[in-house]
């Protein structure tokens, strides 16, 4: 006997089939850990994305992460959530954490192969940085904070490692288009090149907008955080010495 959630889901669908709206033309995934530059890449596609039937973006235009919360058919979800889109573009925010921890999947991978089979297109997020990576998720939870806990950045830069090593194994299974935050998101410079790829990736026209040249300064780790040389004291013991090394990101100014 059908349990009454998959009763409700197979309703809510079939109403949505029975209104005859179809799903958006072009549809994608952004897969990568937060703080990757999602929401880089969605202002890039809002801005100089457009469609030849239906032109560009409306302002209002967004992505959100769908399956972040548990949902026992994740993949009826996604799709009464794409048939319910007003735009011709659809697409979501997804993690290695959605698929292997939220929802307890075992071969995150073969879930990806049935989205990339229904027409959806990865584009796969990613960040060299894995310091900077770190502190701008410690930071968000602390965002008034100017030191950081260092067994707490030991935790978190554990947890973006083991994300990177399960996306890595999910997306090889697909074809996708990879963004680095470092090279193709952080700098405003490359936007409207970005921007093209994004695009011709998901089988839309490109429209530039003209910026003017930024100019571009490093900024050292030790000035993001107070207590930097508490840090790298406890970092320098662990297994992750090797991010102290790293080059720093550029950043806009």
């Amino acid at each position: 006997m059908p349990s009454t959630h998959s009763s409700w889901f197979a309703h809510q669908l079939q109403g949505l089939i029975n209104r005859s709206r179809a799903m958006p033309a072009h549809r994608f995934v952004l897969f990568g850990a937060g703080f990757s530059g999602a929401h880089i890449a969605i202002d890039l596609l809002r801005q100089e994305a457009i469609d030849t039937c239906h032109g560009p973006l409306p302002p209002t235009w967004t992505v959100e992460p769908l399956l972040n919360q548990r949902h026992f058919f994740p993949l009826q979800y996604v799709q009464c959530c794409g048939l319910s889109c007003s735009s011709y573009l659809f697409g979501f925010k997804l993690s290695a954490a959605d698929l292997i921890v939220t929802h307890g999947m075992s071969e995150p991978y073969r879930f990806m192969g049935i989205l990339h089979r229904q027409g959806y297109r990865v584009i796969h997020l990613q960040r060299l940085d894995l310091m900077r990576h770190a502190i701008a998720v410690l930071k968000a939870q602390q965002p008034t904070s100017r030191q950081v806990d260092p067994q707490a950045l030991l935790a978190t830069l554990k947890q973006l490692d083991e994300q990177r090593i399960a996306e890595a194994a999910i997306v090889s299974q697909v074809p996708h288009l990879s963004l680095t935050y470092e090279t193709d998101l952080i700098d405003p410079n490359v936007h409207s090149t970005t921007a093209q790829r994004l695009c011709r990736f998901l089988s839309l026209q490109h429209r530039p907008s003209s910026r003017p040249a930024m100019k571009l300064v490093h900024q050292r780790v030790s000035d993001l955080i107070d207590n930097y040389d508490e840090v790298c004291t406890v970092l320098k013991r662990s297994d992750y010495a090797y991010v102290l090394t790293a080059a720093s990101a550029k950043l806009a100014i």
